[in-house]
């Protein structure tokens, strides 16, 4: 017999099918301001996709609620004072704003700590581990916290330049400061610190492609932009 080809789940095609259109929108000098507008769209598409079919336990909801409040507070004190990531100023792009931050960027927030905190236990799976159940307990929530962290800080590594480009903010003298990568390590040490006490729910399959094609989506518009200097 003919072996079958595996074909892309159909939410991953959708999903390869919006950031590309996505991608090339924001890129096509006729289309950016237009695709700009609308990115506050996006995140409400990327929480569409992990969770479309598939309602999230009780403890997930109210966890991410926790998040998206705390990061918009924590956000709000940032920009307003510079003294948490650094001096910045919110762009247009991310919509509807208050005490100089935008509402979205709570969802923001949230949906980068699930997806990181559900690859970072995947990471823990793949590595050989036994013996004492309170040990290994401990360890996993130290691994998951750390690596999650750690997954956040190189997302933002991709993200900043791109956010830059596309007038979600800006930085003072045009230079991302150390203290903000400090800043985003520390806050998603917290908020994993949180998702671990509160509980999580069972593996998301939609976690890791949802993360691979954002970075990538950021990755494409820093080589453009970096090419076209």
């Amino acid at each position: 017999m003919r072996a079958q080809k595996q074909r892309i789940p159909k939410p991953t095609g959708i999903l390869l099918w919006v950031y590309g259109v996505g991608l090339a929108g924001m890129l096509l000098p006729f289309s950016s301001n237009i695709f700009r507008m609308i990115t506050p769209l996006n995140l409400l598409f990327a929480a569409a996709f992990l969770f479309w079919g598939r309602w999230p336990a009780r403890r997930v909801i109210v966890t991410g609620l926790l998040i998206a409040i705390a990061s918009f507070f924590v956000e709000a004190a940032g920009v307003n004072s510079g003294k948490i990531f650094g001096v910045y100023s919110y762009g247009r792009t991310l919509g509807p704003a208050l005490v100089n931050t935008p509402l979205i960027i709570g969802l923001n927030w949230f949906l980068l700590i699930y997806c990181t905190n559900v690859i970072s236990r995947q990471l823990w799976e793949c590595l050989p581990h036994g013996g004492d159940y309170w040990y290994n307990g401990v360890l996993k929530s130290l691994f998951v916290i750390f690596t999650g962290s750690l997954l956040m800080v190189s997302y933002d590594l991709f993200m900043e330049p791109a956010a830059i480009r596309l007038d979600m903010w800006s930085w003072e003298c045009g230079t991302i400061p150390l203290k903000n990568y400090l800043g985003w390590f520390f806050f998603s040490a917290l908020f994993h610190t949180v998702a671990r006490i509160t509980g999580e729910e069972e593996i998301n399959n939609r976690v890791l492609p949802l993360f691979v094609v954002q970075l990538g989506f950021f990755a494409a518009i820093d080589l453009y932009y970096g090419l076209a200097v």
